[in-house]
């Protein structure tokens, strides 16, 4: 259900905006909406302090995440309670004497946390190249240069050596060795006076350099592996240490820069509201949309606790401005959950119908029928209970799971009716006899078909009739010819086909072509100018949407066979484990087949075949001030 809503105006004095809106927020019930557009006289007046501190408040904001995301999760806590006098000053004090440390201590772990990473991967290259570490010569006043080359490119050392004797002589040295089946290692040494020539020749020859991080900047190439791999025994401890002393800084401060992270949000949503009042230096006013069951409540305590000066009115909207009115949905605990799915397409608009209930009733019977079958709808009952209680409440899995936990119960109903355990197991093992028919049986197939199609008759046939009393109730007359057309001419095409299977007498042939034509004829009118030549398509299309529903014979009977040709070849696989491992491999894959499958096209026979009779989205969702 759509909760119905009322516009409520508070007009007061400008010393008293802030209290006036420290209580909305409080209540959390009322949506703030443009006033100027409602008291053009009114713009908005926005002092330059208050400006200034929207500025300043959401730079503290900033640095408040940042400082909060460093902290180890494990210390997570409740907000404190925190003095709002001076928020900005106090709050910026505690920012400035408190952040340089904890940043200090996060870029140290950070530091770690990326020598942890790549020191491995240099100690994988040096290994490579320790062959070659015998013939190096470590000086104080020269350079070391390590390089792999692919062994394709080995002739570029040649030119590579030649090239860096002409710049520095017969002082540089050049030793090579293969390191694997595809890489050679090499490495230069030179004069450190001749670094910048010889780092401009390295570039020029466009050869992979093996350039140690910064950490192991001034430390000789000939010790490098083994300072690397000395200093991977010693990050573990480091880390440990800082961890320890974030935890401790997380219990020192989290909660209260939590609380101060909930006052600041508080205040700057206060701040932000003023681009929906009218104001003048003495004088504010403001309106907003709550549920009309609030409005004596929130008048009763705004009277209480604020000064008499304000003076609370309630607005009666337009027509007009009824449509633009927010949207709260609202059911009981047995249909809320699949709120989930009408949020997922959209909102409806104010004043239309929720399918949600509908959609709860439809739905499970849907997925019930496609899966139809007790053993699978067993197994995916018991494990939907227990994601049901791993899930979070209000999260959209667990509103996930509580449908397939009803469709179930429906798939155990209908299982009982086609007389299904893990297909024909059921029946082979415990003599099962269906309570209606057994799907698989070949005179089954009619009646499963037409019992599809009857139920995409009662859905449709549904969806249109709201649609015609939902546009009769708004007033939107050529949605009610075009919706009022469509019904009456299925009604006709209906009664043709009785005639036509010769469950009805021939005489009724031409009174209910004459239905059909009124229902054409109704279309014309709603469809406008193109009417003539849409009718019969749209009319047609609305058949093609009841013949989508034989999907729901459609996939069971899938279903079912596929669990006959697993159980027909385990039953010849002439190995009793194999046998098994077959059965338990074809039962699976069908199992997470009918949980998929039954719930994407209850979903689409809703969202295409059923919303489009009736449904109108677009509606905006119900935010509350303070409701954050």
């Amino acid at each position: 259900m759509i909760v119905k809503m009322s516009r409520l105006q508070v007009v007061g004095l400008k010393r008293d905006l802030d209290p006036t809106l420290a209580v909305l927020q409080e209540l959390a019930c009322i949506q703030l909406i443009d006033a100027q557009g409602l008291h053009p006289d009114l713009p908005a007046y926005v002092p330059a302090t208050e400006q200034r501190e929207l500025e300043t408040l959401g730079y503290l904001l900033v640095r408040l995440d940042a400082l909060l995301a460093l902290l180890p999760a494990q210390t997570a806590q409740a907000p404190a309670a925190v003095a709002v006098t001076g928020l900005v000053a106090t709050l910026q004090a505690d920012l400035d004497a408190n952040a340089p440390g904890l940043e200090s201590l996060a870029q140290q772990r950070q530091a770690l946390a990326n020598d942890a990473d790549v020191l491995p991967n240099y100690a994988a290259t040096l290994r490579k190249l320790s062959r070659l570490t015998p013939a190096m010569t470590d000086l104080a006043d020269f350079e070391t240069v390590a390089l792999l080359i692919n062994r394709r490119y080995a002739a570029v050392l040649e030119v590579l050596e030649a090239e860096m004797r002409a710049v520095a002589g017969e002082r540089c040295t050049l030793v090579s060795d293969q390191v694997d089946a595809d890489t050679i290692g090499a490495l230069l040494i030179y004069p450190r006076a001749y670094s910048v020539q010889m780092q401009g020749l390295l570039g020029r020859a466009q050869v992979n350099q093996v350039s140690l991080p910064d950490s192991l900047r001034n430390v000789p190439f000939g010790d490098a592996l083994a300072h690397i791999e000395r200093r991977l025994q010693q990050i573990p401890g480091e880390v440990a240490t800082l961890d320890a002393r974030l935890a401790e800084a997380g219990r020192q401060h989290q909660a209260r820069w939590l609380g101060y992270r909930l006052a600041v949000l508080k205040r700057l949503e206060q701040l932000r509201v003023r681009a929906h009042l009218g104001e003048t230096e003495h004088t504010f006013v403001l309106v907003g949309w709550l549920p009309e069951r609030d409005v004596a409540t929130t008048r009763r305590l705004l009277e209480q606790r604020l000064p008499q000066d304000l003076v609370i009115d309630e607005l009666a909207p337009s027509e007009v401005e009824a449509h633009a009115a927010p949207v709260l949905l609202e059911a009981n605990r047995v249909v809320r959950p699949f709120q989930f799915f009408v949020r997922m397409l959209a909102l409806p608009e104010y004043g239309t119908i929720d399918p949600t209930v509908l959609m709860a009733l439809f739905m499970p019977l849907f997925f019930g029928l496609m899966l139809g079958d007790i053993g699978y709808s067993l197994l995916m009952l018991a494990a939907g209970f227990v994601a049901y209680r791993r899930f979070a409440a209000g999260s959209g899995l667990r509103d996930l799971t509580y449908f397939i936990i009803l469709g179930s119960l429906w798939g155990i109903a209908w299982g009982l009716a086609f007389g299904e355990f893990f297909g024909t197991v059921g029946h082979d093992a415990f003599g099962l006899q269906p309570l209606w028919k057994e799907r698989s049986a070949p005179d089954a197939l009619p009646a499963l078909l037409l019992f599809s199609i009857a139920l995409g008759v009662v859905h449709v046939c549904l969806g249109l009739i709201l649609g015609v009393w939902q546009a009769w109730r708004l007033h939107h007359a050529s949605e009610l010819w075009e919706r009022g057309g469509m019904l009456v001419g299925l009604v006709g095409l209906f009664l043709l086909a009785g005639v036509l299977t010769k469950r009805l007498p021939s005489g009724w042939a031409t009174p209910s072509l004459v239905v059909v034509i009124v229902g054409l004829v109704l279309l014309i009118r709603g469809l406008g100018p193109i009417g003539a030549l849409m009718a019969p398509v749209e009319l047609l299309s609305t058949v093609g949407n009841i013949l989508s529903y034989l999907r729901l014979a459609a996939i069971g009977l899938a279903s079912v066979y596929l669990a006959m040709v697993g159980n027909i070849m385990a039953g010849r696989a002439g190995s009793v484990l194999v046998g098994v491992l077959i059965a338990v491999l074809f039962h699976a894959l069908n199992i997470a087949l009918g949980a998929f499958s039954p719930t994407i096209h209850a979903l689409r026979l809703h969202y295409v075949e059923f919303f489009t009779k009736f449904y109108e989205s677009g509606g905006e969702p119900f935010q509350p001030m303070g409701g954050q």
